[in-house]
C-alpha cells in the first residue's frame, strides 16, 4: 500500500521532487489496462512499449508522485542478445 507520508516521516516523490522507488505490476492484459488507465485520464510517463528484454509495458505517476510499472511478458529473449551479464552460481 502507498500512501501519503505521515507527519515525521520522509516527503512524498511529488514533494521531493524525484522518485524514491518504483513498482512493476504484471497485468494478463497490458495493451487493455493501458487503454483504459490512458481513457481514464492517468499521468502516463512511459507510453505502451515493446522493451529490449521481451516485456510489452507502460508507467504512470500516481497524485503522489510514485511511479508504477504494468507489464505483461511478450516473447523470451535471451539475456546475452540486449547485453545482460548472466552470473552462473555454484
Amino acid at each position: 500500500m502507498l500512501n501519503t507520508p505521515r507527519e515525521g516521516r520522509s516527503e512524498s516523490p511529488a514533494k521531493l521532487g524525484h522518485g524514491t522507488q518504483m513498482l512493476t505490476i504484471i497485468v494478463p492484459d497490458v495493451e487493455a489496462h493501458y487503454t483504459k488507465t490512458k481513457r481514464e485520464g492517468a499521468t502516463i510517463w512511459e507510453e505502451l512499449h515493446e522493451t529490449i528484454y521481451g516485456e510489452r509495458q507502460y508507467g504512470v505517476t500516481d497524485v503522489e508522485g510514485h511511479r508504477w510499472l504494468f507489464s505483461q511478458h511478450a516473447r523470451d529473449v535471451n539475456p546475452e542478445s540486449w547485453g545482460a551479464t548472466v552470473v552462473s552460481r555454484k
